[in-house]
């Protein structure tokens, strides 16, 4: 998912992907308010747009597997849309200990569900620095990064199923982008696997 890069670079892409939620949460919170269904919606969209950056780094390797160069930038940038995913991720962290202060907390089933989503992001940022990854070894980090990733994923596919019966427009403009997105997601990636099985047992 995640070699290392210059670290003014990382600060970059950090940087930028922590301010665009933070003004976006910001805005959301200003129009709605502070309570909970202005935190409410505040969460939504800066889990929205940190899915956006999770996606791309998700999906970027498969895509150009399957349909050439065109995405080749996506594949190259992978690292740092999950590194920016990261630091977007924080404002959707604040907000959830913003609506615990209120007290509107998550069931503690949530928090453990979506904790562990957490704690796989962390680490996967943690151990694209070159050397911790070199810790690991590469069977060990293609095992994190491979459960992290597809974990991380299937944490906000959940999330965006939720209430599958609402059909009304508010909710399919809401959530059926993300929905498709997410879903496409593991049949790329099934996909291109397959098209990197197939050319190996050919090579034979």
């Amino acid at each position: 998912m995640y070699v290392m890069r210059s670290r003014p670079t990382d600060c970059l892409w950090m940087g930028s992907a922590f301010g665009a939620a933070l003004i976006s949460a910001t805005i959301v919170i200003v129009v709605f308010g502070a309570g909970e269904r202005g935190t409410a919606t505040a969460l939504r969209v800066s889990a929205r747009f940190s899915f956006l950056l999770f996606w791309i780094a998700y999906a970027g390797s498969p895509l150009t597997a399957l349909f050439g160069a065109t995405f080749q930038p996506l594949k190259k940038r992978a690292r740092e849309f999950g590194l920016a995913f990261a630091a977007a991720l924080l404002v959707h962290i604040g907000l959830i200990g913003w609506l615990c202060w209120i007290g509107a907390p998550p069931a503690f089933g949530v928090f453990v569900f979506f904790g562990i989503a957490v704690l796989f992001t962390y680490l996967l940022a943690l151990f694209s620095i070159g050397n911790l990854q070199q810790v690991l070894g590469p069977r060990w980090w293609w095992l994190l990064r491979t459960l992290g990733m597809n974990y991380i994923a299937y944490a906000f596919f959940t999330d965006f199923i939720n209430n599958p019966l609402d059909v009304s427009i508010k909710h399919l403009v809401s959530y059926l982008p993300f929905v498709i997105l997410v879903v496409a997601g593991p049949f790329l990636r099934l996909a291109a696997w397959t098209l990197q099985m197939k050319d190996r047992w050919l090579r034979i």
